[in-house]
């Protein structure tokens, strides 16, 4: 009798140390940056809050580096279904919520944490948006701010003159540096590497953690601190399947949402000097050419990009 309690005391002791059932609910998140860039340590974090708000029972695999596909397949996805929540760049999710446009005119926020402020501030009209266009918005992490990568150096916006510079599938991206005199060239960020290479383009524009996670500096060693564009990256499902969901994990998504999009902003503010730094270290030539002519440069868009009522009451709210 005695080994048939101790057995049963091992047994009871195994049980209460693992758990008895995986979660109720696994997420599929995907999205194209690299493993352990900002944006998805931001889904790191977010990941493991939403596990702790729901003792376990909701948890959230992320798909990094564009394993699902690229940025249009994964927004795509999210509507078909077959991916549960995407992050992209907003220059992409504009194309499906319009609203979002603003997001990408140049110049508009001075800073990361003053973009946060904004964000946080018309939450509702933002998450309205969404909703109209068949998304649930679930957070808003930052892609860092967003300068120029080069073969050759970028002292000045008359440097930019006739250069091929690759842009993301945004119209708005394309009309900025149509202002800016250079040859704007959409292309997948999966192909930027290899064109900068073969120089089928000669820059392109992006933040200094994409320049450092797909080590562009290999191939465009030039860096030109100019600040266009600060970028940000939404986090969303399909808002029909975040509908189905049981209150509780509603809720836990959007708590987790927002505290994770609120810890990443910070993360990217205090990541930017030590990687200047390091890119000093490897050799890279860094410029910081007078942003005066590009923001003026930029004026014009704020009134032929802005179409819609949506995107026009969204700037007034964002910008006031």
């Amino acid at each position: 009798m005695k080994t048939v309690f101790t057995a049963f005391a091992a047994v009871a002791a195994l049980a209460a140390a693992v758990p008895a059932f995986a979660a109720d609910y696994t997420f599929k998140a995907a999205h194209t940056n690299a493993a352990n860039e900002v944006q998805d340590m931001g889904l790191q974090k977010m990941k493991d809050l939403l596990e702790e708000k729901t003792d376990g029972a909701a948890t959230i695999e992320i798909y990094a580096g564009g394993q699902l596909g690229d940025e249009q397949q994964t927004v795509e996805g999210v509507m078909m279904g077959t991916v549960d929540i995407a992050m992209t760049s907003n220059a992409m999710l504009s194309n499906y919520v319009e609203d979002y446009k603003v997001f990408d005119l140049p110049f508009l926020f001075p800073s990361i944490p003053a973009l946060g402020e904004k964000v946080d501030a018309n939450w509702g009209m933002m998450e309205e948006s969404a909703n109209e266009s068949g998304f649930e918005l679930l957070a808003v992490f930052s892609s860092g701010i967003r300068h120029l990568m080069t073969a050759n150096p970028v002292n000045s916006i008359e440097d930019l003159e006739g250069m091929k510079i690759r842009t993301m599938q945004n119209p708005v991206h394309v009309s900025a540096f149509r202002e800016y005199d250079a040859n704007p060239t959409p292309m997948s960020y999966s192909e930027l590497y290899g064109a900068l290479q073969s120089g089928v383009v000669d820059g392109a524009e992006g933040a200094s953690t994409g320049y450092d996670g797909m080590k562009f500096y290999e191939v465009a060693p030039n860096f030109a601190l100019v600040g266009w564009l600060n970028m940000t990256a939404p986090i969303t499902m399909q808002k029909s399947k975040f509908d189905a969901l049981p209150e509780d994990i509603q809720t836990a998504l959007l708590e987790a949402g927002s505290e994770a999009a609120t810890w990443q902003r910070q993360y990217v503010v205090d990541q930017e000097q030590p990687l200047l730094d390091s890119f000093r270290e490897k050799g890279v030539n860094i410029t910081e050419p007078d942003t005066a002519p590009f923001i003026e440069a930029s004026k014009p868009l704020y009134e032929t990009e802005l179409t819609t009522d949506g995107q026009k009451a969204l700037f007034e709210a964002l910008t006031n």
